[in-house]
């Protein structure tokens, strides 16, 4: 019987270059995702070096997450590993220029569409994934937690924050894993910082090339660049940079993954629990 193609492995059909500038360093970006081999997974490549994006690379999660190898960083990668995550690539080269991913919108949009527009290629072999059968949860001293569980109908994840704010009290959301569950619902959900945050995040270097169209500020009495493109935006974009994050476990996972006031510094000790926890899972074509 052939396999459905959801089950098979992914590459994208041809080189797909996307320019813009670092939404943290402010400076010219880079990248080119090519296709890859079956079995290759997603691959970073700068300055001759390559690694995979595995969490064990990872070097940073101070406002984002940074991938390292060898003396090679590369900052920011969470956008674009949602973006693949969302549409189901499993295998890719990612050719980088800069110190950051280009930061476009503030969200995973134009990676996708870029993506589908020049065409999603499905593969000869099956795809693997991570079948939870078991549970885990990590939990940080600020009341935030990663927890996750099995789930009969493939992968889905839930993410909610809560602030001590006048304006952005509670939001939760809710993915159920598809393409176009994402592109719709997920992808176009740009990060968000508060007001009084921005002098902070600008003398620690972070946040240069932010602006009104690829952040959403928000002040004591609401969004200050408005209108959103979501009434939840923030939530979805909390839920974006998880799926981003999630890529970093190396296979694709059948769970339920549920975070709370979660980061990346949270989903990045959860997957590493995670890779030490096999016997709460087992690998399945």
């Amino acid at each position: 019987m052939k396999r459905r193609n959801r089950d098979m492995q992914q590459t994208v059909k041809e080189p797909i270059e996307i320019k813009g500038y670092g939404i943290h360093t402010g400076k010219p970006a880079k990248v080119v995702i090519n296709p890859a081999p079956e079995d290759t997974g997603i691959l970073f490549k700068k300055e001759g070096v390559s690694f995979p994006a595995t969490v064990d690379h990872v070097v940073d999660v101070t406002n984002a997450t940074t991938v390292g190898h060898e003396g090679v960083t590369i900052r920011t990668v969470e956008h674009l590993l949602s973006a693949l995550h969302g549409l189901g690539i499993d295998n890719a080269v990612v050719e980088v220029e800069g110190e950051e991913i280009p930061g476009l919108d503030g969200s995973a949009k134009e990676f996708a569409e870029r993506i589908l527009e020049k065409g999603i290629k499905v593969q000869e072999k099956p795809r693997r994934y991570l079948r939870i059968t078991g549970t885990l949860r990590v939990e940080n001293e600020k009341g935030g937690f990663v927890e996750i569980c099995p789930d009969s109908g493939g992968f889905s994840a839930e993410c909610a924050i809560e602030y001590n704010h006048p304006f952005l009290k509670q939001q939760k959301v809710r993915f159920r894993r598809g393409e176009h569950s994402f592109v719709d619902e997920v992808a176009p959900a740009r990060t968000y910082c508060f007001y009084e945050e921005i002098a902070h995040l600008l003398k620690r270097g972070l946040g240069r090339g932010g602006n009104i169209k690829n952040a959403v500020v928000i002040g004591k009495d609401g969004v200050l660049n408005g209108p959103t493109r979501f009434e939840d935006e923030p939530v979805r974009h909390k839920l974006l940079d998880l799926l981003g994050d999630l890529t970093l476990f190396g296979m694709p996972l059948k769970a339920e993954v549920r975070a709370y006031k979660a980061g990346h510094a949270l989903h990045v000790k959860f997957l590493n629990e995670l890779a030490k926890k096999k016997e709460i899972g087992k690998v399945e074509e």
